[in-house]
């Protein structure tokens, strides 16, 4: 498959194996790559330098001992690693590790989201840095309005996230679909690639952005995959009898983490794509007054950290997309993105005897 993503970041497919904080590590970025996509290490809010290059150390490792037959990637594989902006750079030591791993690791790409653009005092940007030592930079954004930020700082290809997604996004009044905002974003910005984040979980919804853009993230799919390092008791309820139904676009859970967390998610990226549960039913649709009383009168805030610490997912946070009703089982990542791959070919063949 050759499309502009493909072309700019040397790989063989047009797919963005996502930086899910807590779940991917260099494990399943290598097997991504493996395939021939480009898989992400996860970075999350940054705060443990020594975790994060265990976990590229990882990657090359295994990148290095797959050059066999069975290796579908191009050769000279770098990690790629995904940051999220608010607080990842939120002090100067912070820019000091985020340079150092640069400088160290050469890596193939970055890619930052909540925001995705960040500006130091003297007018450099984290797009700069990463240029200034040979990185890729990718911007995921859910507006046009930010995809022109981000376009003005001179990135190398945009994520169109939208509220269809699972994980941390724009509010859902502020966000758009991922096909709408994808396609408009490649009509704006034909120079550069531009790929779909959301509901993307088999080769037919790859095919479909392949018609409106250059490529696809694929972020809960791969959650459900045995190399994904997410807890094991919330990653299997993305295989249970669900529907996009049963995914709802919330702001209720960063409410309620917000009050214990070391850091916490501002808005307007104060909202996730969740599976629904006992806590949504209750608090989704209420106001955050109405939520806020809760936590300071009732035993909200103590039964949510219990159920944290015994892994309910009844209560707590299950991230997922919605295209989590199309997840049967959990599988290797490597034969998921193959399997994506033939999907997506037979789709496109499929639309070509239709049109003849």
């Amino acid at each position: 498959m050759n499309t502009a993503f493909t072309k700019v970041f040397q790989c063989r497919l047009p797919i963005i194996g996502a930086p899910m904080a807590g779940v991917s590590g260099g494990l399943l970025a290598a097997q991504v790559c493996k395939a021939g996509a480009l898989g992400f290490i996860a970075a999350g809010h940054f705060q443990d330098l020594s975790k994060l290059e265990a976990e590229i150390k990882l990657f090359i490792d295994i990148v290095e001992r797959s050059s066999g037959a069975d290796c579908n990637a191009r050769p000279c594989i770098r990690p790629s690693i995904g940051f999220i902006g608010h607080s990842s750079l939120s002090s100067p030591k912070h820019w000091e590790n985020y340079e150092y791993i640069l400088e160290k690791y050469s890596p193939m790409a970055v890619q930052f989201f909540a925001p995705s653009i960040i500006t130091r005092q003297d007018g450099t940007s984290n797009v700069d840095l990463a240029h200034k030592y040979g990185a890729k930079f990718i911007a995921q954004v859910g507006s046009v309005k930010h995809a022109k930020e981000a376009i003005q700082h001179k990135v190398d290809a945009i994520i169109c996230q939208g509220s269809e997604a699972g994980g941390h996004g724009l509010r859902r009044e502020l966000a758009n679909s991922a096909m709408a905002l994808s396609s408009q974003c490649k009509q704006l910005f034909q120079d550069i690639p531009i790929l779909a984040a959301g509901a993307i979980v088999n080769g037919q919804h790859l095919a479909s952005a392949l018609c409106i853009c250059d490529g696809a993230v694929i972020g809960t799919r791969l959650w459900a995959s045995h190399e994904s390092m997410g807890d094991k008791i919330l990653q299997r309820e993305l295989t249970k009898e669900n529907s996009c139904d049963d995914v709802v676009k919330t702001a209720v859970f960063d409410q309620i983490e917000n009050e214990f967390k070391d850091f916490r998610w501002p808005y307007p990226f104060d909202a996730s794509g969740v599976l629904r549960n006992r806590t949504t039913d209750e608090w989704e649709g209420r106001t955050s007054e109405d939520l806020d009383g809760a936590l300071q009168k009732t035993d909200l805030f103590h039964t949510y950290k219990t159920a944290i610490n015994t892994h309910n997912p009844e209560i707590i946070t299950v991230y997922a997309g919605e295209g989590v009703g199309q997840i049967a089982r959990i599988d290797h990542a490597y034969d998921l993105i193959l399997q994506m791959e033939r999907e997506a070919i037979d789709t496109i063949k499929r639309l070509q005897v239709i049109i003849n």
